[in-house]
């Protein structure tokens, strides 16, 4: 009787991290992070350290505003311990995905409270100061789930809040020269990072996600442009080229390609890099 009880621990054992392999999560005692894109998950890893493991459901290229979950975006939030989201309507479809998960042990956080808006925008990371609130609301959630590593959590939160105060300064003094410059952004993305250090938004190609602009629209930035004398355009990655490029064409404006989520442009790895990598691309345009 003692020789098979033995052998079901072991089939038990090989069934249980046979699971955890299927899953992508490890069998260990890592808090289990979901992060809706991958700024928050840069967040999460510099929080949490090797004590925690963390997957983004979306990778970089896609849109947040129109993505749609996978079956295996599901089957990680059942897993999970946390999912952190940014909210202010970035993911609406991450509600739905919570509620299919059916976790009812999922500890779940909007990164986004106690940030300062602009008009609702959503793109609240852009701005350093939001960031580091963000930061400090998933320390607060990351403390919840996992009680006993709180310690561990607050003093990584404090350490990266230094990081992001001298990158802040750095940005700061490195475009001091172009305050009060006008640009126009492909979407409204940018509008954090445009205000916190003085750049002017004179307009945007695109103020609704997913809808053309109308040809009324496109004159009046061109408009815009050629009586401010407006000489770069601002857009991303998943964005297409098509409208910046024409636009470009008849000012004789520059299109410079940023990046507002980690790992969509080389250089961009993490949220340190990404902004860095940002401004390094802003001052070599302006210097055409």
């Amino acid at each position: 009787m003692g020789y098979w009880k033995y052998v079901f621990v072991i089939i038990s054992l090989f069934c249980f991290i046979s699971g955890a392999a299927a899953s992508g999560w490890t069998a260990d005692d890592k808090l289990r992070v979901v992060v809706t894109i991958p700024v928050l998950a840069d967040f999460a890893r510099n929080i949490g350290g090797d004590h925690v493991s963390v997957r983004s459901v979306i990778t970089g290229m896609e849109n947040p505003h129109t993505y749609g979950p996978r079956a295996s975006d599901i089957k990680s939030l059942a897993e999970a311990d946390m999912f952190i989201r940014v909210g202010l309507g970035l993911e609406t479809w991450a509600e739905r995905l919570a509620e299919n998960a059916g976790n009812p042990h999922l500890l779940q956080v909007t990164a986004s409270r106690g940030c300062k808006l602009i008009d609702g925008n959503p793109h609240v990371w852009m701005n350093i100061d939001n960031a580091r609130r963000m930061v400090a609301a998933i320390m607060q959630g990351m403390s919840r789930a996992d009680p006993s590593r709180s310690g561990i959590y607050r003093r990584n939160a404090d350490r990266y809040d230094k990081r992001l105060q001298k990158l802040d300064r750095k940005i700061r003094n490195e475009l001091a020269r172009f305050s009060g410059t006008a640009v126009i952004t492909a979407v409204p993305a940018f509008s954090y990072y445009l205000r916190r250090y003085g750049i002017e938004e004179a307009g945007t190609i695109i103020n609704i996600p997913g809808r053309e602009p109308s040809g009324r629209h496109l004159h009046d930035i061109i408009h815009i442009m050629r009586r401010k004398r407006i000489r770069l355009i601002l857009t991303v990655p998943r964005f297409p080229r098509r409208l910046p490029d024409m636009i470009a064409r008849e000012t004789g404006a520059v299109v410079v390609m940023l990046a507002t989520l980690t790992g969509s442009l080389p250089g961009t790895g993490t949220y340190v890099e990404m902004l860095a990598e940002d401004t390094r691309r802003i001052i070599r345009a302006a210097a055409r």
